[in-house]
């Protein structure tokens, strides 16, 4: 996706005036290069739907294009491991392919709810698992995970040029193709091989 985004100088980006909805786009900068490079479409009726909620599985696709890039259109699979996902939805690869490397999971019932909106804690925590964050040692589950997502987006910008957002609110399209912009700027995380000591009874 970084080799996508350095060759848009050699073409032409859709502009988000191209949607019908244009005049209701504000974060036109994102939303013209996560459509141009194929992360972030708009509906088949030529609207954007920038104060659209974004859904679950829209979600998996977009992380999966993002680590896949055009790849991500050749995903298939022959049965999921959700029982509300048919293995011909057009979202099951995506979200497939997101549960394997462990960005998301599903509800604990062995539903996992494409269609239900995603808040801005939940999209913020698969992109920092996208970029290499491990969930384990970032804390970014259990108690309190909503905290250390949020600090770890802040620190590294994952909210630039959204104002005001409420991490606990559903996260809306245009928000989302921000994020996901500000994601691919980011550099991915390397863990190198450590070992846990304790320091004044805390373990580092």
């Amino acid at each position: 996706v970084l080799a996508l985004v350095m060759s848009l100088s050699l073409v032409t980006i859709a502009s988000g005036a191209d949607f019908n909805d244009a005049d209701e786009i504000e974060l036109t900068e994102a939303v013209d290069v996560m459509s141009a490079i194929g992360v972030l479409e708009g509906h088949n009726t030529g609207d954007f739907a920038p104060k659209g909620t974004l859904q679950r599985d829209q979600a998996a696709k977009i992380i999966t294009y993002m680590l896949l890039g055009e790849n991500a259109e050749r995903l298939s699979v022959a049965s999921t491991s959700f029982s509300d996902v048919a293995a011909n939805r057009w979202s099951a690869a995506d979200i497939e392919y997101c549960t394997t490397l462990g960005i998301i999971a599903g509800n604990g019932d062995g539903t996992f709810g494409p269609t239900k909106a995603l808040t801005g804690y939940a999209f913020a925590k698969m992109l920092l698992t996208a970029l290499g964050y491990k969930a384990d040692a970032e804390n970014l589950t259990g108690t309190g995970w909503t905290v250390n997502v949020s600090r770890l987006a802040l620190q590294i910008g994952l909210d630039d040029g959204i104002e005001g957002i409420t991490w606990s609110d559903p996260l809306t399209r245009e928000q989302a193709a921000q994020m996901a912009l500000n994601a691919i700027k980011t550099p991915l995380v390397q863990y190198d091989d450590g070992v846990t000591v304790i320091v004044n009874g805390t373990p580092v």
